[in-house]
């Protein structure tokens, strides 16, 4: 099973094995900031090809990307601390309760999940919440749980803090190139692609087994290969959604 935050995130960040597991979950629809962005993501989810695979539950996205003090932020039990509003922050804690509930009854009967990494890839708060209760959950039920290699400028910081002296099990995987840049088609053409128009793809991706826990000796321990991508620094915590922020600024990179 793999469990992912947003639509289009099956792509981005599993695209060795998001065509062969056997369910996806996606966690958040609505931005409610960005009404036509859930609306357009309903319409591309239904056109998905794998829509007969994927269950959506439908939760309402907290504001949270870019409020947790990159890139240095405080974990904490449900995911970061956020430097924010309070009715934010509230939103963001309760959420994790949300999923947690409504992610156990998939975890109970998944042989293995997926799921974003404990840095949240390129760094996004909401990919770090999705990952803390899917792994809560995981570990309640004594299910593996396996974590992407993808990481940027912005979550560097926070993933070198995961290194420890454990060296744990990894595998590798070919990403299906042009399977994913078909499926990242259909979320183009429905309006609902967050991602910039003309990323490629990497090659192959890696996995680690968790959990995962911050390490109590800086400067050493062991870490799995990492795809990374290099993105423009941030600069103010008040931030807009996830769409808009990063289509402005890797707009800068590739020129548009």
């Amino acid at each position: 099973m793999l469990i992912v935050a947003h639509p289009d995130d099956e792509v981005l960040w599993f695209g060795s094995v998001a065509a062969r597991v056997d369910h996806i979950v996606v966690c958040f629809l609505n931005d409610p900031g960005k009404p036509e962005l859930g609306r357009a993501r309903e319409k591309a989810l239904e056109a998905h090809p794998w829509r007969d695979r994927i269950s959506c539950l439908g939760l309402d996205e907290t504001g949270a990307f870019g409020l947790a003090g990159w890139p240095r932020p405080e974990v904490t039990e449900f995911g970061l601390h956020l430097v924010a509003p309070r009715k934010i922050a509230a939103e963001y804690q309760k959420r994790y309760q949300q999923l947690y509930a409504a992610l156990t009854p998939y975890i109970r009967n998944a042989a293995n999940i997926f799921t974003h990494n404990p840095w949240g890839e390129y760094g996004h708060e909401e990919h770090i919440l999705v990952h803390r209760a899917a792994t809560a959950v995981a570990e309640a039920n004594g299910k593996p749980i396996w974590y992407d290699n993808y990481a940027s400028n912005w979550s560097e910081d926070l993933m070198r803090r995961y290194l420890d002296r454990a060296e744990h099990q990894v595998f590798q995987g070919n990403v299906a190139v042009e399977q994913m840049d078909n499926v990242a088609n259909t979320y183009r053409a429905k309006g609902a692609w967050t991602w910039f128009d003309n990323y490629v793809w990497f090659s192959e991706e890696f996995f680690v087994l968790g959990p995962m826990s911050i390490g109590d000796q800086p400067g050493s321990g062991w870490l799995f290969p990492v795809n990374m991508l290099q993105l423009p620094e941030r600069n103010a915590p008040e931030v807009p959604g996830r769409n808009s922020i990063i289509r402005r600024a890797l707009r800068k990179i590739i020129g548009k």
